[in-house]
């Protein structure tokens, strides 16, 4: 039986992402907890756990998703609203993201994305049911749950994940613009009403607008400009004893660029693109329409949250809270991505025959162009 290409690369970033955590927070955990390696063993822990749920997801039958898809969206649209009560949601630097159950504290936004991922490419699969009221109606109410949270980023990125799952759904394009220019506003309007957010704008635009919220950018840059081609070495990094904000979690690929270098970014990028392709290449094989939209759906997912993260990382746009998938620190992300792996492995088993004949046939091809056939 063969191991999939989805379990091998995921597992691969989320060891490459345990190294990393190591490294980076040792000093931080030392300091603060007594337990230089906290974090690294709480990180294991919710790797374990990320990885049985995986093998579990990939083992249901996914008619019993599709029976439950809507229950499941009900279920974490009322954690979203929970998450919001005192003494139920847990305030942290005035947000309330997350719900404390003593040894863990979970993330309603996280179980949410893949909540949605389900039940809106089972909505959308059905052709009556592919509309903006459909697309406003059960995506508007949980956003603004989030959005009062506050925490507008995820806001964006699961509007972004269920447009896309809309769009590749075949809706109208009338439509698709609707949403993304009602989306586009209510956060430029957002951005516009909330004076941190409007700083950070202002910062990404003129650093010297705001120092202290430049001086971090500032910092995770010069932490990935000091790596150069081949890094410092690994647990060598010297930012990440004082100068980068959120180390281990929005700013660890800092320390992977600042340790390892170009050389240690660019392995992790390939792995990344490698786990895209593969879910791309499975929607493609697959001839359900919501199995198609499903995985579609998780590859958007895990594509725009690495990017985001990327592009903040590299000061394209503000920091924005988002973790890099698999590699950061983070139980809520962790597991529920790999929940959703094991969906798409669960696809991929039913239609392994197809896709591993397809990949074995490429190599064939790919070995017989690159062989030298002498004449006689």
């Amino acid at each position: 039986m063969k191991i999939s290409p989805l379990l091998t690369y995921s597992t691969l970033l989320s060891f490459i992402g345990l190294l990393f955590i190591s490294s980076s927070s040792l000093f931080e955990a030392e300091k603060t907890i007594g337990d230089p390696y906290f974090f690294l063993k709480k990180q294991m822990l919710w790797l374990v756990v990320g990885l049985i749920s995986l093998f579990i997801t990939s083992k249901i039958k996914l008619d019993t998703f599709v029976n439950n898809s809507f229950r499941l969206y009900l279920f974490s649209a009322i954690l979203l609203l929970l998450v919001l009560i005192p003494g139920i949601g847990a305030q942290v630097l005035g947000a309330r993201r997350q719900i404390d159950l003593g040894f863990f504290n979970f993330q309603p936004s996280e179980l949410f994305k893949f909540a949605s991922v389900i039940f809106f490419s089972f909505l959308f699969s059905l052709k009556e049911k592919r509309n903006l009221k459909n697309l406003t109606l059960y995506l508007g109410p949980p956003l603004i749950l989030i959005i009062l949270e506050p925490n507008l980023s995820t806001t964006v990125m699961i509007a972004a994940i269920v447009i896309s799952i809309y769009y590749l759904s075949g809706a109208e394009i009338i439509s698709l613009f609707s949403a993304g220019f009602v989306i586009t506003l209510l956060s430029f309007l957002l951005i516009l009403v909330s004076p941190y957010r409007l700083a950070r704008v202002k910062t990404l635009l003129n650093q010297q607008s705001n120092q202290d919220l430049s001086y971090h950018s500032e910092q995770i840059v010069l932490s990935l400009a000091s790596g150069g081609w081949s890094g410092k070495g690994f647990a060598n990094s010297d930012h990440k004893y004082q100068f980068i904000p959120k180390i281990s979690t929005d700013s660890i690929l800092a320390i992977v660029g600042e340790e390892t270098g170009f050389v240690g970014l660019t392995l992790i990028s390939y792995l990344f693109l490698l786990l895209i392709s593969r879910l791309i290449h499975i929607s493609q094989v697959a001839t359900d329409t919501y199995e198609k939209l499903l995985v579609s759906g998780i590859a958007c997912w895990i594509a725009y949250q690495g990017l985001i993260n990327f592009a903040a990382i590299v000061a394209l746009i503000p920091l924005t809270g988002i973790p890099f998938p698999f590699i950061a620190y983070g139980g809520s992300s962790l597991i529920t991505l790999f929940c959703a792996l094991g969906l798409a492995i669960n696809i991929e088993n039913k239609y392994s025959k197809l896709l591993y004949s397809k990949d074995d046939r490429n190599q064939k091809d790919n070995h017989h162009r690159h062989s030298y056939h002498p004449r006689h």
